[in-house]
């Protein structure tokens, strides 16, 4: 079965989805809120019958748009890929600190802000240690392409 993710418009359900489904026997990875209504499941026809069909389904696309647009878990998917293959330590230390940048903000969007926190804190000690030459790569990245 393939993983995907349902997108849902917000304020169609809430978190307790993830168990109404569960009940239904679809296996339902989790559930995520922020500008959408995000069901992270394996393939299942059932869902759309329960739900109705999503805005859409998630897929590939860049960093700067999946994290602008809010999608959060997915561009940490994309941003870990890169980092994985990454052999240059300073690129590898920019590219986990947009990482856990995003993954503080799939936390926040789940509620729990004390781990959003944590790891917020923790991305931006990586920030703080990149070097120089790095830094202008940083803002152009999130200030001038939003």
């Amino acid at each position: 079965m393939k993983r995907v993710i349902y997108f849902y418009p917000k304020g169609c359900c809430d978190v307790s989805i993830k168990e109404k489904l569960r009940k239904e026997e679809i296996n339902v990875i989790d559930v995520r809120i922020c500008k959408y209504v995000e069901i992270d499941a394996y393939e299942n026809d059932r869902i759309t019958e329960i739900l109705g069909n999503p805005l859409f389904i998630g897929g590939k696309d860049s960093f700067e748009n999946l994290f602008f647009n809010a999608r959060f878990w997915e561009s940490h998917e994309t941003l870990e890929e890169k980092w994985k293959i990454e052999k240059d330590e300073k690129k590898r230390k920019y590219l986990q600190a947009l990482i856990l940048l995003s993954a503080s903000m799939v936390k926040y969007c789940k509620g729990e802000k004390e781990v959003s926190d944590l790891l917020l804190e923790k991305a931006l000690s990586f920030i703080s240690e990149l070097p120089e030459e790095l830094l202008p790569l940083f803002y152009i990245t999130f200030c001038l392409n939003p």
